[in-house]
């Protein structure tokens, strides 16, 4: 949903704040993106509608593996992987249409670079794999990996998260401001260009707007409402008539639909681990070893399964 600038909500006036940039989304994309852009050196403010405890999304609870291609642990156990093996792999499981050009981008980018910015990213924080390479999700008719890539972290992903989330408010003191508990309601917008976000905290009501040039959108799916799940079940298979919805209540696709044409747009692998595609096409899937998979790969509980670190989405 867009917005023009200084409109209110009933008689209450907006809270108003300045920042460089705004992240929706609390989870390991948002972080990662928020530690990013702090780094750089600017003021930004995260937006997060869950409570500071659970502050990390499905990050905290996943077990903190990731398909990665060309590691010193791939080496080691003489694994002979490569970035075209891992994308010939990556597209016999995705299903991509003839159409969907940027999720091929990314496909090709992730496995071409995966090991300098998820690998060595990882590595520079602090963070370890534990010394094995495992081989998942070959599938039953050929349709996964055909060599091991699924590398696992120590302390799972748990662990990870903590230690980013360490990481931002270390870079960001004087300069990030994290709203917990408050939800995105509008992308704000003056003079035909994108201005900043509307927020409602749902705590006290009260809307706040976040004044900023530049705005990332870091939401998750939408397994989080049962209607956009049946909504966009695929037709290879008929809907189970219960659904589970496990720890993604908060995922509802509501901020990823109502975007329009006005994006926000952040540098490749900034999410280093971490979004949903951006056009929950419902044939098309992830790396597969990453956690992020579409409504087709999900049909048996009709939920993301936490498995592992997602693959981030290139706009």
């Amino acid at each position: 949903m867009l917005r023009k600038n200084g409109s209110q909500t009933g008689d209450k006036p907006l809270a108003q704040q300045q920042a460089d940039a705004v992240v929706v989304g609390g989870g390991l994309a948002g972080i990662v993106t928020t530690l990013d852009l702090l780094r750089a050196g600017r003021r930004v403010t995260l937006i997060d509608r869950d409570t500071p405890g659970r502050f990390g999304g499905l990050a905290l609870w996943a077990f903190g593996g990731m398909a990665l291609e060309g590691t010193p642990l791939q080496a080691r156990m003489k694994i002979p992987d490569t970035p075209e093996r891992a994308l010939a792999d990556w597209l016999r499981f995705a299903e991509l249409a003839e159409d969907d050009a940027w999720p091929l981008a990314w496909a090709r980018h992730y496995v071409e670079h995966s090991r300098a910015q998820v690998h060595d990213w990882l590595l520079s924080h602090g963070l370890k794999f534990m010394p094995a390479v495992n081989w998942v999700e070959r599938g039953m008719q050929g349709d996964g990996n055909s060599l091991p890539r699924y590398h696992i972290l120590w302390g799972t992903s748990r662990h990870m998260t903590r230690t980013l989330i360490a990481a931002m408010r270390e870079a960001g003191q004087g300069r990030l401001t994290v709203l917990h508990r408050h939800r995105a309601t509008a992308l704000d917008r003056a003079g035909g260009r994108l201005a900043g976000v509307l927020a409602l905290d749902e705590a006290t009501g009260r809307e706040a707007r976040i004044d900023a040039p530049v705005v990332v959108l870091a939401t998750g799916g939408l397994n989080g409402s049962h209607e956009e799940v049946r909504r966009n079940w695929p037709g290879t298979g008929p809907c189970p008539p219960p659904c589970s919805m496990a720890r993604i209540r908060l995922p509802t696709g509501a901020c990823t639909a109502g975007r329009a044409s006005t994006w926000a747009r952040a540098s490749p692998m900034r999410a280093r681990c971490g979004t949903t595609p951006p056009a929950f096409r419902t044939r098309s899937r992830t790396f597969p070893g990453t956690a992020c998979r579409s409504f087709r790969a999900n049909r048996r509980c009709g939920s993301t399964t936490p498995g592992g670190a997602s693959a981030p989405s290139r706009w």
